[in-house]
């Protein structure tokens, strides 16, 4: 799996080398402070202009496999990063908010090209 610099912290001379972490490894912290940061609100605007969901987005095609596998267990808030991410927006628009429909939409849209 291509590995990305990690952005944490900067090597100094007297510090260590900064590891580089998998794109696996950087969206899944990504998450991890966007769901903890972004949890309790219910602003959709609050929730996706968080600086980590909008880094996981900069991220790219990489982590579209992983969101599609995260959407296969259950409907999740990726449903709002994935036409960013891919360009594309297979939800209808009867079914936009409706994040569980959203979710299928996606997953039928990834099976339809290859994920």
């Amino acid at each position: 799996m291509p590995t990305v610099p990690n952005t944490q912290t900067t090597p100094t001379a007297t510090s260590a080398p900064v590891l580089a972490e998998t794109i696996e490894e950087r969206f899944r912290r990504l998450e991890k402070t966007w769901t903890a940061a972004t949890g309790f609100l219910s602003s959709y605007t609050d929730i996706v202009k968080h600086p980590a969901f909008e880094e996981i987005i900069r991220l790219g095609d990489g982590v579209v496999p992983l969101m599609l596998k995260d959407l296969k267990e259950s409907p999740r808030l990726w449903v709002w990063a994935l036409p960013d991410i891919t360009g594309k927006n297979p939800v209808p628009p009867e079914d936009a908010g409706n994040i569980a429909k959203m979710s299928e939409a996606w997953l039928r849209w990834g099976k339809a090209n290859g994920y």
